[in-house]
């Protein structure tokens, strides 16, 4: 994990590892609505392990993301036949309109500044009738009040109503949904919530934001390498209860307390 991105064969906490499987469970959840003649985009795709997934459904499949060490890193370790990578400057989608008959951006949107610029993007790109997929955190469940996102990462984060006014001014069809936990894996998740937001209530005056996102992405690794130490107990007992992502996450139509929002739109 550095900063925001996840590589797999660096997951040494449960919060990692959660989240590895939530990622899985979604992009396999996704995969089974591709077609072998779709063409599809992961916008966001990190270092395309997810893309990668979804290529096995596809005819084409491409991720774009706006960092080049990411890119570089999915080019080595995911490329395939069917499967590639592009550099994406964060605002022009690089493919001609219509192009795309499936999207997908897992959590992305939240990280963008001209959110309605990024989704009228992706409503180019796409082909009539062709479907976008996307989520992101719960604002609902993860900012009381009005406070403001205790993840520095964030422009913004989103309630279930945002999302959808934000997708229906572009989509004939957005149905909203939720990706949730269950067992003991939603009680680690909600007291992950509970902690940051005890910890940002700490930072009132919202300083975190004051340092370059370079130092963040380092005390997060550093302070996770301490977490690591008190949770491989926790890591082992999941590991060896759930097998599988589909044992831990499911879709939910409570898109109100779900761990994320899922949006499923229609062209």
């Amino acid at each position: 994990m550095s900063g925001e991105r996840l590589y797999p064969e660096e997951i040494k906490t449960t919060e990692e590892y959660l989240i590895y499987l939530k990622e899985v469970f979604i992009y396999t959840w996704c995969k089974e609505k591709i077609s072998k003649n779709n063409r599809c985009l992961d916008a966001g795709c990190g270092d395309g392990y997810g893309t990668k997934l979804l290529s096995s459904s596809a005819k084409e499949t491409i991720g774009i993301d706006i960092d080049t060490k990411t890119i570089d890193e999915a080019l080595k370790k995911n490329a395939a036949n069917n499967c590639s990578y592009k550099l994406y400057n964060g605002r022009d989608i690089p493919f001609p309109d219509c192009y795309f008959d499936i999207i997908v951006s897992f959590h992305a949107i939240e990280h963008i500044k001209d959110d309605a610029g990024f989704i009228a993007e992706i409503h180019r790109v796409l082909k009539n009738g062709g479907l976008f997929i996307i989520s992101t955190p719960n604002k609902a469940i993860r900012l009381p009040g009005n406070m403001p996102s205790w993840n520095v990462f964030h422009i913004r984060e989103y309630a279930s109503n945002e999302l959808k006014t934000l997708l229906a001014k572009r989509f004939k069809e957005a149905l909203m949904l939720g990706i949730d936990a269950v067992g003991e894996a939603k009680k680690i998740e909600i007291e992950r919530i509970t902690k940051n937001i005890k910890i940002a209530s700490y930072d009132f005056l919202n300083l975190r934001r004051m340092f370059p996102p370079e130092f963040m992405s380092f005390f997060i690794k550093m302070f996770r390498s301490i977490e690591n130490k008190r949770q491989n107990k926790s890591l082992a007992l999941l590991n060896e209860t759930y097998k599988t992502p589909s044992d831990i996450y499911k879709i939910s139509l409570d898109h109100e307390t779900a761990l994320d929002i899922l949006g499923v739109c229609r062209k």
